[in-house]
């Protein structure tokens, strides 16, 4: 299978995973992610040695990370994501962004462990979600996602065992204290659960976007 993840959550993430291997693309820039995109996914599908364009690549699907994130840059990967996919005349499969993050976190942890993985949502508030592993490969949140002050997503689970990760835990290190390493996005993480998923069975696979508050028309705030 060839798999095409994009999320632009934060920065722009690329992966092209094929059974050879994956190839990944990044621009950590969310100011300037979304017209470096196009570029990455050419380099990305060059890379993996599939052509130039993704028409002429033979991917079997795209993936791609559905937020919470900010309006504009969010929509950026969903609406390229299902460019692609009419262009290519594949499916494109919409994967939570904090589902993906979990995961890489939950691979170093015991099997069925819980977090509560959180993210920069700018206006002094954080995207978090309560995530417990599912098997290997996939994961099943238990609540969430949503955008709370990091206060109160601390009181929320204070006293629950439950541990904070994620790259909020560096911004409100007081509030929501972390004692695993902070990980960049994994991107290629998000072929893992879609096709984990795809083999229990699951065919839904949304593409709606989760942006969790109104965009603001002058602008996001920091």
């Amino acid at each position: 299978m060839k798999d095409l993840c994009i999320d632009t959550s934060g920065g722009a993430v690329v992966a092209v995973v094929t059974e050879a291997g994956t190839t990944v693309s990044t621009e950590p820039n969310s100011r300037a992610h979304a017209e470096r995109l196009a570029e990455l996914i050419s380099l990305s599908i060059s890379e993996a040695g599939l052509g130039k364009t993704a028409k002429e690549s033979d991917l079997d699907q795209v993936i791609v990370g559905t937020g919470p994130a900010p309006f504009t840059g969010l929509r950026a990967g969903l609406v390229t994501a299902r460019v692609i996919g009419r262009v290519a005349g594949i499916p494109v499969r919409g994967i939570g962004s904090l589902e993906v993050l979990a995961r890489s976190y939950l691979d170093d942890m015991p099997a069925g462990a819980e977090i509560v993985v959180v993210t920069d949502a700018r206006r002094h508030e954080v995207y978090w979600a309560h995530v417990r592993a599912a098997g290997p490969n996939d994961v099943e949140i238990l609540e969430g996602p949503a955008v709370n002050t990091a206060d109160f997503v601390a009181n929320k689970f204070q006293g629950s065992g439950v541990e904070f990760a994620g790259p909020a835990c560096q911004i409100y290190s007081d509030a929501l204290p972390s004692t695993r390493d902070a990980q960049g996005f994994d991107v290629a993480v998000a072929a893992r659960i879609v096709r984990a998923r795809l083999e229990n069975g699951v065919e839904d696979f949304p593409v709606d976007p989760q942006y969790l508050r109104r965009p603001d028309i002058h602008g996001e705030k920091k």
